[in-house]
């Protein structure tokens, strides 16, 4: 089942700094990301795959060249927090 994983997702989130849920529709949640020194926006996206019965998470800036390593480390961070 999908609820459980999506809810400790969703309290994940919402307990992150600067972060805020944005859309939540079944299995797909979006939220933005706003950075801490420079206030740029970055999207965070999850959604469960049925087929396989897996979560993709997608963490991407909307600007800038280089986001210096913190998408991935987001990704990384939300991993750890669910396993």
């Amino acid at each position: 089942s999908i609820e459980q994983p999506f809810k400790d997702i969703k309290e994940i989130i919402e307990n992150s700094p600067r972060t805020e849920i944005v859309e939540l529709d079944g299995d797909y949640l979006h939220a933005e990301v706003t950075s801490k020194w420079m206030k740029y926006v970055d999207d965070l996206e999850i959604s469960f795959v049925p087929e396989s019965s897996k979560l993709q998470v997608r963490s991407e800036s909307r600007v800038g060249e280089s986001d210096l390593g913190v998408n991935q480390k987001r990704v990384d961070l939300l991993k750890s927090k669910l396993f």
